[in-house]
């Protein structure tokens, strides 16, 4: 009844399942299957037993599930071009992990801060990707007439940062500093502009890689660029305020 475009629809349900959803399920599942480990295995060794049979059973999943996802025609491309992207999302994450273990360090307070910023700007940048992704594998081109929505994207992020920055404060007062607010802000909108512009050289960069389907790389790449991105740019601008004597 409404104007509005499935794949739109489709893209923002999804990344608010994945989000909302498929994280909480796994955290509960995971502090569940943790705490019932540690509670059954006090024995170091028979931990890393456990450790090593997990590892090994996964292993022995993947030459099963490559052949299946192979004889399947429309996971195939996935196998073929899909490694790339997240071997280089992995990269990138480590060096997510290299600045965090920093930041522990001098700023532990703004730790709970990260996968906010690197939640949102990522669930936002993704939005973008996959309209213009699915308008290049339709059309064959890049739609520059989405400026608007990126426009409309770059600014919820105050609003939606803002909102789950009163639910955290409300469930875990911190007391900042309005100095700190100003510079998470600051860092958000800067984060979220910055991957919006590479999505559309992303996307572009489409023809030049022949065969290559943004499908399988934009995502993956944006949101490990959104964890950089957004703690680098936190942690620069926290250390920068710091310096100059304003927190």
């Amino acid at each position: 009844e409404w104007p509005l475009r499935p794949g739109v629809v489709a893209a923002i349900i999804g990344i608010i399942n994945h989000s909302a959803g498929n994280n909480m399920l796994v955290l509960c599942a995971t502090a569940v299957i943790s705490a019932s480990l540690v509670s059954v295995l006090l024995d170091p060794v028979a931990q890393k037993t456990l450790c090593i049979v997990i590892l090994v059973f996964f292993v022995c999943l993947i030459p099963p599930l490559l052949t299946y996802a192979w004889h399947n025609p429309h996971a195939r491309p996935a196998v073929l071009q899909g490694w790339a992207p997240i071997l280089t999302a992995m990269v990138i994450s480590s060096a997510v992990g290299f600045i965090m273990s920093k930041v522990s360090e001098q700023f532990s307070e703004i730790l709970g801060f990260l996968p906010i910023i690197n939640g949102v700007g990522g669930n936002l940048v993704s939005i973008q990707a996959s309209r213009l992704s699915t308008h290049y594998n339709i059309y064959g081109v890049v739609n520059f007439k989405e400026l608007a929505m990126t426009i409309f994207l770059w600014g919820l992020v105050i609003p939606g940062e803002g909102f789950i920055l009163a639910v955290k404060e409300l469930l875990e007062p911190q007391h900042l500093t309005i100095i700190f607010y100003t510079v998470y802000f600051l860092s958000a909108l800067l984060q979220v502009g910055i991957l919006l512009s590479i999505c559309y050289f992303m996307i572009m960069a489409s023809p030049l890689v022949r065969g290559l389907d943004p499908d399988l790389y934009a995502i993956p790449l944006l949101t490990a660029m959104g964890d950089f991105f957004g703690t680098g740019l936190l942690t620069a601008m926290v250390f920068l305020v710091h310096r100059m004597g304003l927190y």
